[in-house]
């Protein structure tokens, strides 16, 4: 693998992702990582089976990864962090996750707990909200990097001036708060490019983002965001999100220890 470093893994309590905890740990073992982070979709007093954990799920994926951790030390370090969403209303659970947790990322899959998603955003507006909720997680210190920034593009019609407005914006609370951007090589390019008004591309990773991320000199990490052990074993996809920055000075930190940085956020969060 191109990688030897990935924070973004899942696992089957989610909803949305295939095998074992085990079966991760041995096939990034097999493809040569040196750090594994598992990152879980959070979960919220809302179920919602197919998108993230149940809260009656967080203690055995406590002890799962834990357990993986010490059964592997000598082979692979082993992380546990969840991929969380910055819900006000959630408030305590997102400051319990922050405690207990060794770093905790940022994906912001909709806008509320139980509101509009961020795959389904056509507004100008909608990408405005969508980037209250990132700036409002990274000043109250709620997470160590923020997967996929450019989600919201997944149904946004075309690369209109609001697109080049939502990059330029996030790529400012990148730099004010220190926080690294996530080049993502997960659902936006395995599900190959799409349709759009103005033409065909990638849902995500989008190139216009990454201009201004590479303007702003904005760190990048590289992330998997893996849902099938499977995936540790192939480039393809991280081939391909490179491809659509190709050329960019991009400022990607492949080999990120966002331990240390998770440490003196915790201390922070508020």
């Amino acid at each position: 693998m191109i990688l030897k470093t990935n924070w973004h893994t899942h696992t089957k309590r989610c909803g949305h992702a295939i095998g074992e905890d085990e079966e991760y740990v041995q096939a990034a073992i097999k493809a040569g990582f040196h750090t594994l982070g598992f990152s879980d979709h959070a979960a919220y007093r809302t179920p919602l089976p197919t998108d993230r954990m149940n809260i009656d799920q967080v203690p055995d994926y406590y002890s799962s990864i834990l357990a993986l951790k010490e059964k592997y030390k000598d082979q692979l370090a082993i992380h546990l962090g969840m991929e969380v969403e910055c819900y006000q209303s959630e408030w305590d659970t997102l400051m319990k996750y922050r405690k207990d947790l060794e770093y905790c990322i940022l994906g912001q899959h909709t806008l509320t707990i139980d509101g509009e998603s961020s795959y389904r955003l056509h507004t100008s507006d909608g990408l405005k909200k969508y980037t209250d909720q990132l700036e409002y997680a990274c000043e109250h210190s709620l997470c160590d990097y923020i997967a996929h920034p450019d989600v919201c593009l997944w149904s946004y019609p075309c690369e209109d001036g609001a697109v080049r407005e939502t990059a330029e914006r996030i790529a400012d609370i990148s730099v004010h708060y220190n926080i690294p951007l996530e080049l993502n090589a997960g659902s936006g390019v395995r599900e190959g490019k799409k349709q759009y008004d103005d033409g065909l591309r990638y849902a995500y990773p989008n190139r216009i983002f990454f201009e201004a991320f590479a303007e702003r000199h904005c760190r990048i990490v590289p992330g998997l965001d893996i849902h099938d052990p499977k995936l540790f074993l192939t480039d393809e996809y991280i081939k391909k999100a490179l491809d659509v920055v190709s050329g960019l000075n991009l400022n990607i930190i492949d080999d990120f220890d966002i331990l240390s940085e998770a440490a003196e956020r915790k201390k922070l969060a508020y």
